[in-house]
């Protein structure tokens, strides 16, 4: 009996620390984040000429996001991302005229908010569209059709 009390305390203080890793990392990105809403108000307000455009397509039976890291025209670190895509969503991201070092990041979530990147890769043209298929364990990464 008491061996099972410290298996179920040891499982409950891991699922804690997780959850608690999980808000600090929350904390630091709200800074990129707060900015990046910020980009897209100020987008659907202007009708000027859009940057390159990154989209997902999540084929894979597990949750997905598109995390898109870079630098805007001012050298200033950005990031634009989908949220979570269920199974058969498809969702982009816009990126303002002039960025660069454009880091395109697919993560899927393994358990519970458990985000596990499945695919990490740079711009290779103008506009870039990749496909996620597979499951949780054995997932791949291919490019649109």
């Amino acid at each position: 009996m008491v061996n099972s009390f410290d298996n179920r305390y040891k499982h409950r203080s891991s699922i804690l620390r997780n959850l608690q890793n999980l808000l600090e990392d929350d904390e630091q990105e709200f800074h990129l984040k707060t900015r990046n809403k910020q980009y897209e108000n100020n987008e659907e307000s202007d009708d000027v000429e859009s940057g390159p455009e990154i989209t997902l397509q999540n084929r894979a039976a597990m949750n997905t996001r598109l995390r898109v890291l870079y630098t805007d025209a001012n050298g200033t670190p950005a990031i634009a991302e989908t949220g979570r895509l269920w199974t058969g969503q498809t969702k982009s991201v816009k990126l303002p005229v002039g960025s660069k070092n454009i880091n395109i990041i697919v993560e899927k979530d393994l358990f519970f908010e458990t985000w596990r990147v499945a695919y990490k890769g740079t711009l290779t043209n103008e506009n870039q569209c990749v496909r996620i298929v597979g499951v949780t364990l054995f997932s791949k990464i291919h490019p649109c059709k």
